[in-house]
Formats: C-alpha cells, sequence, structure tokens
C-alpha cells in the first residue's frame, strides 16, 4: 500500500495561523494605543456599598442609621435639597445621625439624600428618601406589614449578624411602650425552636406572676418578699432583700444538659448569696461569693465542681453576668460586662450537666442549703503541680570540696591515658578550650579513657566522691541499644556507675553536663581508687566526646535528694500514673517544701484528706505532711522510723479538720532518708468545704434573666452586652457564629409599657445563605 506525506501543508496550515494571530495582536495593540493617546476616556468611578435607613423616633425626632456596608468616610446630607450637613468623620455601622429638623408629626415628611464624597470629589447616592412623621394612631395590620429584620450587609449569607429593628413594629399601647421585647425564633429543617429556653425581661409590674417571652411559656411564681421597680437597667426590674424569689419551671428539653447559658442585668453590695440555680447539686447554681466575685457550681456525674471569676461585681452599680459551660470541652466560663473574666476546664469533656431522669424546678434569688464542695484536688498528674511546690529549707552542714583532679585536655592526656587507636583527643569537638576526648566502636580497651594514677580516698575520710563532665554522643553508627559507660575501681573490681543507653531521650551534637555521687554509705572507699570512660558501639562512626572532667571529694555531710514525682518503677501510687514526693542520702538533715498559697476564706467546715506511702525505707528515716496555722506547723501526718525494707507500705488515707480562721492554706511536705532508692510520697490530696453563706437569698436589682440550652459565642455575648448597656431596646442582634446555612430566622416583637403587653409582631423571615463573594 503507498503511504502519503502530509506534514508539507500542516505546517503550510500552521504558518497561516500563527500569521494571521499575529497580525490581530498587532491591530488590538495599535487600537489600545489610538483609544488611549487619541481618544482618552475616564473609567466610572466604583459605587460605595453603604446602607442608610432613614426613620422617626416616638418623639417626632428624625434618625439616619448606619446599617451595613463600608464606612463613610467623607459625606453630605441635605434636607430638601439644601445642604445641612457635611463631614470627614467616619460614619460606620450602627451609628446615627440627627439632621438638625424639627420634630416630625402625623403627615408631616422631608426629603433626605445623603452622598458619599471619593478622594476624586466624586458623589454618590447612598440614601434618598422621603421621611414621614408617626402616625397618630397605629396603621392598620396587614399580613404584608412586618418589622424590619435584616442582615448586615443586605446579602443574608452566612458570614453577617442578623438585626431586628423595633420602629416598625405596630403598637396601640396608652402610655406608649417603654420596652421592645425580642424573641428570637430559629427553622432547622422541619423543627422551629426558640433561640432562648428562657426569657424574663422583667418589664410588667406584676406581684404574683413573671411572664417567660421564650415561646416556652416558662411563667415564674414569685414567693416572698420581691417587689418590682420601674427603673430596671431595661424598663422594668425585680428586686429582692433576701426574703423572696422566684421560682420557674424546669425549662430544659432533657434532664442532662450539654450547653448551658445564663445571662443577667445584677446591681448589688451584697455578698454570699445565690442568684440563679437549678437544684445545684445536680445541675447548676450561679452566685457571688463573699469577696463579690461571681461563682458557677456545675454538677455532672455526680462531680460537683466550682469556678469562681476574678472580678468583684458587688460594687453597687450594674454589671452583665453570663456563665458558660461547654459539654464538648468541659469548660466553665464566667463573663463580666461582656468580657471574659474567667475560664477553665471542670469537668471531664463529654459530661453533661445533671442527673438522668431528675428535671425540678429552678431558683431566682433563693437561699439554696450550702453543700461541701471540693475546693481543691490532685492526683499529682502533671509537672504544673510538682511546679507549685516550692523549697524553702534544709538543715545540713555547709560542704566543701576537695577538687582531686581537673582534665580538659587541651594540652595532653593530663591524668588520664588512652586505651587505644579508639580513644583520641579531638580539636574538633570540645565543650571548653580546645581540646576534648574521642571514644569510639567496642574494641574492648582501646575504646576507653582511665584514670592512669589512682587516688586515695579512704585516708583524707573523705565520704563523698562527685565526678562532674560533659558528654556529647555524634556519629551515624548509633542504634537503639548501643550505650557508654563510667566505671568506679573500688580496689578490687571495676563498678559501672553510669550506663548511658542510646538515645535516652538525648540529642546528637548537643553537649550535656553529669554530675555523679559516689557515697562512702555505698561503695567501699580504697587507696588507689579510678574511673574509666568506656564506648560500646558497633563501629568507627558511634563516636563519644568527653570532655572538661572534675573529680571532687569531701569530708562533710551530703546535701543529696530528689523532689518529683514518682510512677512505676520507683513506686505504684494510690492512683493514676503518679505520686510525689522524694527520696535522697543526707541524714541527719531534713528537706522541706512548701505548697503555694489555696484560697479557702469563702469556706466553712474544710477538711483536708491524703493519702501517703514509703518505699525501701527503715529506722531513722522520717515523713510528715503539715498545714501552717499563725506562726506555727500542724502536723497532717507524721511517720518516724517508717520501716519498708525492700517493698512498699500500704496506702495510708488521713483527713485533717482546718481552723476556720485560716484563709491561706500553706502546706509543707518534710523528710528525710538515707539513701537515693527510698521513697516517700503522698497522692490524692483533696481540700473541701461549706460555702459561708454561699446558700443566703439574694439582695439587690436584677433584670432581664435569659437561660440557653447551647454555648453562645464570645462575640454573642459582647453583642447582648452592646445592646443594652444603654438601657435601650430598639434593636436585638444575633451574630453570624449563632447562624448556620439553611437557616430561617425570624423574630417577635413584643411592645410593653410596664402594665400589659401590646400584641406581638413577627417580622420577616430570613433564609441564611452561603457566601456569595470571591475567595
Amino acid at each position: 500500500m503507498q503511504k502519503y506525506s502530509h506534514s508539507g501543508r500542516i505546517n503550510y496550515a500552521v504558518s497561516e495561523i500563527v500569521g494571521g494571530v499575529f497580525l490581530i495582536l498587532v491591530a488590538v495593540v495599535v487600537f489600545i494605543c489610538i483609544y488611549n493617546y487619541v481618544f482618552p476616556l475616564d473609567l466610572p468611578p466604583v459605587e460605595p456599598n453603604v446602607h442608610i435607613v432613614g426613620y422617626v423616633q416616638d418623639d417626632g425626632r428624625v434618625v439616619l442609621q448606619h446599617i451595613g456596608g463600608e464606612q463613610l468616610r467623607s459625606y453630605e446630607v441635605y434636607i430638601d435639597g439644601y445642604l445641612v450637613y457635611e463631614s470627614d468623620d467616619p460614619w460606620g455601622f450602627g451609628e446615627k445621625y440627627y439632621p438638625p429638623v424639627q420634630s416630625l408629626q402625623g403627615d408631616e415628611s422631608i426629603r433626605v439624600t445623603v452622598y458619599s464624597i471619593d478622594e476624586t470629589g466624586y458623589k454618590a447616592v447612598v440614601f434618598d428618601g422621603i421621611v414621614k412623621g408617626k402616625e397618630t394612631s397605629p396603621p392598620p395590620s396587614s399580613p404584608y406589614f412586618h418589622p424590619l429584620l435584616i442582615s448586615t450587609l443586605r446579602t443574608n449569607s452566612i458570614d453577617e449578624d442578623l438585626i431586628c429593628y423595633n420602629y416598625s413594629a405596630v403598637s396601640s399601647l396608652n402610655p406608649k411602650p417603654y420596652t421592645y421585647i425580642y424573641t428570637w425564633m430559629i427553622k432547622r429543617g422541619i423543627v422551629t425552636t426558640p433561640f432562648a429556653c428562657l426569657l424574663m425581661p422583667f418589664d410588667t409590674e406584676s406581684i404574683s406572676l413573671v411572664k417567660d417571652y421564650s415561646g416556652n411559656q416558662y411563667n415564674g411564681a414569685i414567693s416572698g418578699s420581691v417587689t418590682w421597680v420601674n427603673n430596671g437597667k431595661i424598663g422594668g426590674a425585680y428586686t429582692f432583700n433576701g426574703a423572696g424569689y422566684i421560682e420557674v419551671p424546669y425549662c430544659f428539653s432533657n434532664s442532662l444538659v450539654d450547653g448551658l447559658t445564663v445571662e443577667l442585668w445584677v446591681k448589688t453590695t451584697g455578698s454570699s448569696m445565690s442568684l440563679v440555680s437549678f437544684n445545684r447539686t445536680r445541675l447548676f447554681e450561679i452566685t457571688i461569693n463573699n469577696e463579690g466575685k461571681i461563682v458557677m457550681t456545675t454538677t455532672g456525674n455526680d462531680d460537683t465542681y466550682s469556678i469562681t471569676g476574678n472580678t468583684p461585681v458587688n460594687d453597687g452599680t450594674w454589671h452583665y453576668i453570663s456563665a458558660i459551660y461547654d459539654s464538648t470541652t468541659g469548660t466553665g466560663s464566667i463573663y463580666i460586662d461582656g468580657l471574659l473574666d474567667k475560664r477553665e476546664v471542670v469537668h471531664t469533656p463529654g459530661t453533661h450537666l445533671g442527673e438522668n431522669g431528675v428535671s425540678e424546678p429552678g431558683y431566682i434569688g433563693k437561699e439554696t442549703i450550702a453543700e461541701r464542695e471540693t475546693i481543691f484536688s490532685t492526683g499529682f498528674e502533671t509537672q504544673d503541680e510538682k511546679n507549685n511546690w516550692v523549697e524553702t529549707e534544709h538543715a545540713e552542714e555547709t560542704e566543701t570540696w576537695d577538687t582531686l583532679r581537673y582534665d580538659g585536655f587541651n594540652t595532653g592526656w593530663g591524668s588520664y591515658s588512652s586505651g587505644g587507636d579508639d580513644c583520641q583527643r579531638s580539636s574538633t569537638y570540645k565543650y571548653e578550650g580546645s581540646h576534648s576526648v574521642l571514644l569510639r566502636d567496642n574494641s574492648g580497651t582501646a575504646s576507653s579513657l582511665t584514670l592512669t594514677n589512682p587516688i586515695d580516698i579512704q585516708t583524707p575520710g573523705y565520704i563523698s566522691i562527685k565526678i562532674d563532665f560533659w558528654w556529647m554522643w555524634r556519629g551515624t553508627g548509633w542504634v537503639n541499644g548501643e550505650d557508654w559507660w563510667l566505671l568506679y575501681y573500688d580496689g578490687s573490681s571495676w563498678i559501672t556507675i553510669l550506663d548511658r543507653d542510646y538515645p535516652s531521650g538525648y540529642q546528637k551534637n548537643v553537649w550535656y553536663h553529669q554530675v555523679l555521687y559516689i557515697n562512702r554509705s555505698d561503695y567501699n572507699y580504697p587507696t588507689n581508687m579510678r574511673i574509666r570512660f568506656q564506648c560500646d558501639a558497633s563501629n568507627d562512626n558511634d563516636k563519644l566526646y568527653i570532655d572538661a572532667v572534675y573529680i571532687n571529694a569531701t569530708a562533710y555531710n551530703r546535701m543529696e535528694y530528689d523532689f518529683n514525682l514518682y510512677g512505676s518503677p520507683y513506686i505504684t501510687p494510690n492512683s493514676g500514673l503518679y505520686a510525689i514526693g522524694g527520696t535522697g542520702d543526707f541524714d541527719p538533715s531534713y528537706i522541706k517544701y512548701n505548697r503555694t498559697g489555696i484560697n479557702i476564706s469563702r469556706y466553712q467546715d474544710v477538711k483536708l484528706s491524703v493519702y501517703y506511702s514509703y518505699k525501701n525505707t527503715e529506722e531513722g528515716d522520717f515523713l510528715g505532711l503539715y498545714y501552717l496555722y499563725n506562726d506555727e506547723w500542724v502536723p497532717v501526718f507524721e511517720i518516724n522510723s517508717p520501716v519498708s525494707v525492700n517493698s512498699q507500705s500500704p496506702w495510708v488515707r488521713v483527713e485533717v479538720n482546718i481552723p476556720e480562721s485560716v484563709n491561706t492554706l500553706y502546706l509543707q511536705f518534710k523528710w528525710r532518708t538515707s539513701s537515693l532508692d527510698e521513697y516517700v510520697v503522698i497522692d490524692d490530696m483533696v481540700i473541701t468545704g461549706v460555702p459561708i453563706g454561699g446558700g443566703a437569698g439574694f439582695t439587690g436589682t436584677m433584670d432581664n434573666l435569659c437561660i440557653y440550652e447551647r454555648v453562645l459565642s464570645p462575640e454573642q455575648i459582647h453583642q447582648n452586652y452592646l445592646s443594652t448597656k444603654d438601657g435601650l431596646s430598639d434593636k436585638s442582634v444575633i451574630v453570624s457564629e449563632e447562624t448556620l446555612y439553611g437557616d430561617i430566622w425570624y423574630c417577635l416583637i413584643t411592645p410593653n409599657n410596664q402594665v400589659e403587653d401590646d400584641n406581638s409582631t413577627e417580622s420577616e423571615h430570613l433564609l441564611v445563605t452561603m457566601y456569595s463573594g470571591g475567595v
């Protein structure tokens, strides 16, 4: 079959295409040049994204409010075509401007125009509308009329806050409304639920019934001396004198609560009293302690814990209190005036509050029976707890050390000799000076560094020898299990006093300082003591460097001890992985460690419980735990001559009562042992007490109580504070952190004139959509 080649045609066609594209590009460039230099035209300026709304207040005053979009940098305001205001002061979201016009009544109206002015002087209209006076009578209800519910940028995306305004709510009350109550509702899927599970604004005067506006109708009942006042933080409020309270039905959907937020305004000068509780021994209680600080007590899985805030709130001024529990993290939080005051983990993550099957009523301001609480507890499981114990004192003679040898290997081998080719002086890596010693591989004594001339440590009567040196391992051949040793010659045999396995937690290429003690109580002291460093590795790429070797000795009493967290294999804790305690070789002295102060001032009937044990101890050893009372250390326990040779004693629990005059608890752990393998330890310390007047009834004024069966975001808490701190009820805000894609939100606005409610008006329904902007 004859074959034909088409390559010539293809190349010809490609060249035609390339040529055509080139001509088009030339034409485009020429056109751009002519356009820019012969017929220059300015592009239109970008229109600003600003949202301004205009309305009239009840008193007829005209208001312009920035409700979303960009901040206005420079702008002008016109009334009926006349310039009345111009400014370069920024105008941002939520801020209001009051035009200098007479109050509008009835059918009176004005035309208001707002221009934004950019850097080039270009003016763009951001608001232009007719503002009419307030109607003398409410407009007729209409299925098409709703209070204004908007998102901040008017796109309804998940990244925007939702704002509901009261000025479009209908009311026929006479006198006119003092406050507006906002009931937020969420529809997720087919289920519609109130945002709050209890909403009590206290706006209506009543001596018997406190209305819940959440939509759940958990109305409260007044008992005893509780008085309504018309000058609360927002509208009305209730004052308490310690002898009355409000009982509230159980308001949660289940007996076990996952998330909880409690918010309220409080004004008081009192202390040690209850604000809100739902069976405090089974769910929660919010109190003010004797220092005027907020305390949130929660119970889950029969474990009760209290978190105490940092800021006193009993200064006689209004404070916004928020208390939160989050089961996902087991965390409790306290906010004061919209800002975080205290946060800490109070339960194991995943712990629900409450008791399964128990749904008892709650109380506002009621005196409750103060139950015993855990003030402090520790199983000594973390290094942080050890760090809270501080060495305070030990009794010992002043030690004087004689330097028997020092070698830096800078001018030669000094006091030492090389075992062979695998022991060399090195100038490449050294800790100090010009040289160190390099040991490598496992060729017996050829990889050793040995003290040449023996030292007489018997005749001078030394009781402790201290070996002090620096070391580092390098090379590419080290594998797990290979090691190096430090050997001690006691006159008849070589004894290993240090065996360092690779890697043992040490890094390569890092110099480490090592100090070892060879005590007369543990080793024979000869007239010909020597030491030897030896490497046990597999090849010449396993390198050990030794430098700056001191051999010191003392004839004075030694002080060698360790205070630490101990677990297996040293000792078996009472529970968990660790106990805390000490060991040492320093008799007849003591060592003492103090625990920093623990505040027990707001408790009575304080009890301290602790476990103790010891291991390998002998006659003459000692351990004790004490608390400070006045200027005296009082024993929690003292154990003289704890004998437990080659074993561990059973754990023993001790409990003592702490005197009520002790406000800050200081503890001291004291011990004496005679060897570094003798241990004395304590474990599982618990301090409990009964709050002093912690259950007293509330005295002061309370307003606007809200309870949510959810964890409000910090942004929502701060927004709730901002919306109410000035005593206004003109709007309500849900921040974007609370909304989800697909939510349908709406709000019921209820006008109130402190005597009665008007009919509630339902806002428009707002569907939360996905963000549609750029990436």
